[in-house]
């Protein structure tokens, strides 16, 4: 007899950035309707995780845009900060757009909102089920895998883009099955989707060469890690007492801002690869052409996969058809539910 669960997920774009763009006054109501929104959907939907695009911190490294809600531990990964990198063209201009004191600290990335309770663990641990602690007591166990290389100018042409990984332990049906979402916010460019083909080809081929990244250098190394009895360093071993190497297949959630439409290449090349999509009744679309307006466009996403392997395509397509993206116009993106049916 087949065992039933689910994992609920929730995506959101955030748009930091115009956070940081606002004057003084509108900042603050700005941060608490977003925050306001946010405790809301966590408690309509009561996700296991959420998952966050452009998030900010600022003034001190204390000081973020998301105030954690109850129940949930909240993992910011700035990928771009005043600190780190020394290019200073994006913060100058936020800087006299939102009147910061010069010199600001800033910082710019992707997070997490993990449920508590859920069972967190390395990318690479195999416990037997979802009781077990890890060895090495941290934070969290996130791993990130970098998307892009080179100089960053201070323009969207050349930011750094991560995958963020995270892994969660079932035990289902006996066994222990393994639950990978990956955080994504892919590229976008300067003039992108405004009837200069040059551009949009040029963005295409960059994306199309981060999903590369991701299933090949993720997905796809993983699972032929798992395929090969998760050997060490190509060497063979037995599984340590508190490891089981009887396993359900990996399941993988890819979610966040594919600055990609349903029409793309991109989307195609998901798909292609037995990916679904999670979230089949977008309504207007999923990106708005600026805050408080309607959506137009869809660019975000919640993938799961691979099909015939992670999931059952019949009984996912049947039970799929109440997530929903919800219409929510504190950011310039909309936020969208996925509660992803497990059978095994």
């Amino acid at each position: 007899m087949e065992s039933h669960t689910e994992f609920k997920i929730l995506n959101w774009n955030v748009a930091g950035t115009k956070y940081l763009e606002d004057p003084p006054e509108e900042r603050a109501r700005f941060r608490d309707r977003l925050n306001d929104e946010l405790r809301t959907l966590i408690k309509m939907y009561d996700p296991h995780v959420v998952t966050l695009q452009e998030i900010v911190k600022y003034v001190r490294k204390t000081e973020d845009i998301i105030d954690c809600p109850d129940g949930y531990n909240y993992h910011p990964f700035p990928l771009i900060d005043t600190e780190s990198l020394s290019v200073r063209a994006k913060w100058n201009k936020l800087e006299k757009s939102g009147n910061w004191p010069k010199g600001t600290y800033f910082a710019q990335g992707n997070g997490f909102l993990f449920k508590k309770g859920i069972s967190h663990q390395p990318v690479w641990a195999l416990p037997k089920g979802d009781r077990h602690r890890p060895r090495v007591k941290r934070k969290n166990y996130v791993e990130k895998v970098s998307l892009e290389s080179g100089l960053y100018f201070g323009d969207r042409e050349t930011e750094p883009r991560a995958a963020l990984v995270a892994h969660f332990v079932y035990k289902l049906g006996g066994k222990p099955l393994d639950i990978l979402v990956v955080n994504l916010h892919l590229t976008t460019l300067t003039n992108e989707r405004e009837g200069i083909p040059a551009v949009d080809k040029r963005a295409t081929k960059i994306r199309l060469a981060q999903l590369d990244i991701i299933f090949d250098g993720i997905v796809s190394r993983y699972n032929a890690w798992r395929r090969g009895g998760f050997r060490e360093r190509g060497e063979l071993r037995q599984p340590e007492d508190w490891e089981s190497f009887d396993r359900h297949e990996p399941m993988w959630i890819l979610a966040g801002d594919f600055n990609s439409t349903p029409e793309s290449q991109e989307y195609r090349m998901v798909k292609d690869l037995n990916f679904m999509d999670m979230v089949p009744d977008k309504g207007a679309g999923t990106k708005a052409s600026g805050t408080g307006r309607e959506a137009t466009l869809t660019l975000d996403y919640v993938f799961a996969g691979p099909k015939f392997i992670a999931l059952n395509p019949p009984l996912t397509e049947a039970m799929i058809q109440n997530n929903r993206v919800r219409d929510v116009r504190v950011s310039d993106h909309f936020p969208m539910n996925a509660t992803i049916p497990i059978w095994r």
